[in-house]
């Protein structure tokens, strides 16, 4: 009879505990290791202020803010100054209409017309079967970014006129196939809230979360802001140079889009919110309920790039979250992008680790890199590239497509008489569209979206290039007018310049008659 000794048996246990747990494996993430990573992040992308913290076993191990506030004023970041989360916002969203779930006040497969009986989309069917999960799970059918003009960069549009206006958008995709990125369903999500509690979606979120969370510096109500100090300003990199710019939320009204984007939290109460995460719901709702935010209801395609460089085997979205795994280990996420202030928020359960990023720069790049940073830091992996190599490659790039831009020019003679193309254009969804005359030539004028105005050059045959007064928009387009039959101007379609421009300037979605 084979015996097996004490010590082997020691030594198997071991090794089992190895191959299945050695995923959970999490290294220590001290706070002088992090003030190393956040000090050649903020160099290398030029970021003036960012607050960092993380979460690790379960406890708060480093918040902290950095850099200043503002580059025109000063001011110190500490981890009470407010930041503008942007689509951050979506998950503090889809965790309220949780809350509702787990009252049976609705349901996740309710139809949103249900409470909602102004809600239409394209088709009857669509409209019928549209449900609060859809609204949640970015397969609406809808192309990336379609209908965002009504939110940026003004954000003038109310959620009532925002409901009234999805009908008018065209779909690209089958429902509920596909995975493609949209704001406006988070903002009808957002009315939902009203419409079953009778209060506004900054009253319900105060009071069913901020509040037992303890989150006295996180608002979606953010005139409660305009005479506080500690709020960090917006900043970009334009021509070259690092510049504060103004604010894309004014703090003075409640924005249309609060729902989808537009709540202001402080890295220390951003902490306690991925706490309550981490615990699954914790005293805020029942485990079962918080489930359904981090089960996978849309897929999203997996390149061979993160096979081979992250070993991802799933991506998909959840409700208001990011879902894919790291080298075997699930990660929950969501990124933020507002003009000149980006933030980013990952969890990961399996190791009770979490982490909290605020930025007022709008480089996607110095949080992507921090955060891989951090995260490969804890599960003993490798960096493939350092936050220099990253840059260097992000602003060839940059260089090739100001190049380019370069190179496209205007000055030659339009091919009708200017006053041929001046008048009233009306969009279905965009509204009204001036095109006027002066003395320099035409001029085009969002009546809608204050922001968006500039002179129209000419380009060839009836295209012209709107190039923005305000230069920090970055998202220069052409403009393509349309003739009738007897080749009088009728109507004009748009298409930015760059390819580089942010997805939410959807002018290509747009179709303006004249009046």
């Amino acid at each position: 009879m084979n015996r097996i000794s004490n010590k082997t048996k020691v030594c198997v246990t071991a090794l089992i505990c190895c191959l299945f747990h050695g995923s959970l494996y999490a290294k220590d993430l001290k706070s002088s290791d992090i003030d190393d990573m956040v000090s050649e992040v903020m160099e290398t992308f030029s970021v003036p202020g960012m607050a960092v913290g993380v979460i690790q076993n379960g406890q708060i191990t480093h918040v902290k803010g950095y850099g200043v506030r503002s580059l025109d004023h000063g001011g110190a970041v500490d981890e009470n100054t407010y930041f503008g989360i942007a689509s951050n916002s979506k998950g503090f969203t889809a965790t309220a209409l949780a809350l509702l779930v787990e009252e049976g006040k609705i349901d996740w497969n309710d139809p949103v017309k249900k409470f909602l009986p102004e809600f239409k989309m394209w088709d009857p069917y669509i409209t019928d079967h549209f449900t609060i999960r859809d609204l949640l799970s970015h397969h609406t059918g809808l192309p990336l970014g379609s209908g965002d003009l009504m939110w940026w960069p003004d954000a003038n549009y109310s959620p009532q006129e925002v409901i009234s206006k999805m009908r008018f958008l065209k779909p690209n995709r089958e429902f509920r196939t596909t995975y493609a990125y949209n704001n406006l369903p988070f903002i009808v999500a957002g009315a939902i809230i009203p419409s079953v509690t009778g209060q506004s979606y900054q009253e319900f979120l105060e009071k069913r979360i901020f509040d037992p969370l303890k989150m006295d510096r996180c608002t979606a109500n953010t005139p409660i802001m305009a005479n506080d100090p500690n709020v960090a300003e917006p900043h970009a990199v334009l021509d070259g140079k690092l510049q504060q710019i103004k604010r894309y939320l004014q703090l003075d009204t409640v924005v249309g889009g609060a729902a989808a984007a537009g709540i202001e939290c402080s890295l220390n109460d951003l902490l306690k919110w991925e706490k309550m995460h981490l615990e699954g719901g914790g005293s805020l709702m029942k485990k079962e309920t918080h489930n359904a935010l981090w089960q996978v209801n849309t897929a999203i395609d997996v390149t061979d790039e993160q096979i081979s460089r992250d070993k991802t085997h799933f991506r998909g979205y959840g409700l208001g979250y990011n879902l894919n795994d790291y080298h075997g280990v699930k990660i929950i996420s969501h990124g933020g992008a507002l003009v000149g202030m980006y933030s980013y928020l990952a969890m990961i359960p399996e190791l009770d680790f979490a982490i909290a990023i605020v930025t007022n720069q709008q480089s996607g790049d110095a949080y992507t890199v921090l955060k891989t940073m951090m995260i490969n830091f804890v599960m003993d992996i490798k960096n493939t590239e350092t936050p220099a190599e990253v840059f260097k490659k992000s602003e060839l790039s940059r260089l090739e497509e100001v190049k380019r831009l370069t190179d496209i020019s205007e000055g030659s003679n339009a091919p009708l008489p200017l006053n041929s193309y001046v008048g009233t254009y009306k969009d279905d969804w965009w509204d009204d569209i001036k095109i006027s005359k002066n003395e320099s030539g035409l001029y085009f004028t969002s009546m809608r979206s204050p922001s968006l105005r500039g002179k129209l050059g000419h380009y060839k045959e009836n295209t012209f290039i709107v190039r923005w007064d305000d230069r920090t928009h970055e998202a220069d387009s052409y403009v393509m007018f349309e003739s009738d039959k007897n080749g009088k101007i009728k109507a004009f379609t748009m298409k930015a310049l760059s390819n580089r421009t942010d997805f939410s300037y959807d002018f290509h979605h747009v179709h303006p008659v004249k009046q």
